[in-house]
């Protein structure tokens, strides 16, 4: 495999996009609570900082994870999950032609298995994988370099370091990669704070379209 390569993905604001089902989460959430609504915008920059980045923009208090609000979110973004999620443009196009080029790929994702299996599932995605490692299967999640470790050992092959490609659409997807010691390519679409420039990212590459990974690789 020393001349084989591999790209593996990040999920949310990657491959998927989860803001609508997340942000409508939170509003149910918040309704039942009799709370205000927030917008839109604010949440879907929060996305990549999971549930407690989500709340960050509602609440003023310190949620806890597994606390009961969190553990209610949760339910709540189950019932809804996909309904309002979509592909980001050109994931499939890409795939068939990492498949064309005999490419393989996978993806990395802090999102738990009980989110991330359903929704890959629904688009198609999950068969296709070679490798997927999810949140609940990792001691230490990214922006630590064992997410993406773990992914490769999955596939039981080796692979040159420069062989291996992680893409993602914040800054600890190439906090991780760089970690790893393996080539990073940051999306300039995703979910971040319009402070967040991923120029300032010193990653390997940056694409406004998933599709420019086939002509790095």
């Amino acid at each position: 495999m020393d001349d084989k390569k591999i790209i593996l993905f990040d999920l949310d604001g990657t491959l998927i996009d989860t803001a609508p089902d997340m942000y409508q989460a939170l509003i149910l959430l918040l309704r039942e609570q009799d709370k205000t609504d927030v917008p839109y915008e604010d949440v879907r920059s929060q996305v990549s900082n999971g549930v407690l980045g989500v709340f960050s923009v509602a609440f003023n208090d310190d949620p806890k994870i597994e606390g009961e609000r969190y553990k209610r979110y949760l339910d709540l973004y189950d019932s809804i999950s996909g309904k309002s999620s979509a592909l980001f443009n050109n994931v499939n196009e890409l795939l068939d032609n990492l498949d064309s080029k005999d490419i393989y790929y996978g993806v990395v994702t802090n999102k738990s298995s009980r989110f991330a299996i359903p929704l890959l599932k629904k688009y198609k995605l999950y068969e296709r994988l070679l490798t997927l490692v999810c949140g609940d299967e990792v001691r230490e999640k990214k922006p630590h370099p064992e997410p993406l470790f773990k992914a490769i050992e999955k596939t039981k092959f080796a692979y040159k370091r420069d062989n291996i490609f992680y893409v993602g659409d914040a800054r600890k997807d190439i906090i991780a990669a760089k970690a790893a010691d393996f080539k990073s390519i940051a999306c300039s679409y995703g979910y971040r704070e319009d402070s967040d420039d991923p120029k300032l990212w010193s990653s390997d590459y940056l694409i406004d379209d998933l599709m420019e990974i086939s002509e790095i690789v």
